[in-house]
């Protein structure tokens, strides 16, 4: 099912605790397969391939920075999609930085409309 913005926003911004959890684990899961698709493609050289995994991994350290607030609470998903905006616009693939996302929001909407 495709999902607008607004609509992902709005269902992230609505989860509990436990579910913004598992979407964040999913997240960091995907990030890994993504570095190793990036080093496995044949069209970058290696100095691409590094600049490549390391804006992958600026972006996990970034996500991770900003997941929580100073006081532990979720901050918006708002942030989320600046942030994968900014950094996808800097890959030369950008399905590496969108597909750890929309796969990991997917999951975890597919998991909580199969419980309900």
């Amino acid at each position: 099912m495709q999902y607008s913005a607004e609509e992902t926003i709005a269902a992230i911004n609505a989860w509990d605790e436990a579910t913004k959890s598992h979407f964040h684990r999913l997240v960091s899961v995907n990030l890994t397969i993504s570095i190793r698709v990036m080093m496995e493609n044949d069209d970058l050289n290696a100095e691409q391939k590094l600049a490549e995994i390391n804006l992958l991994n600026e972006f996990h350290h970034r996500l991770l920075s900003w997941w929580r607030s100073g006081d532990g609470e979720w901050q918006s998903a708002e942030k989320l999609f600046g942030l994968l905006q900014f950094y996808a616009e800097k890959m030369q693939k950008r399905g590496a930085i969108e597909f750890p996302v929309v796969s990991a929001f997917e999951t975890v909407q597919g998991l909580r409309a199969a419980s309900n």
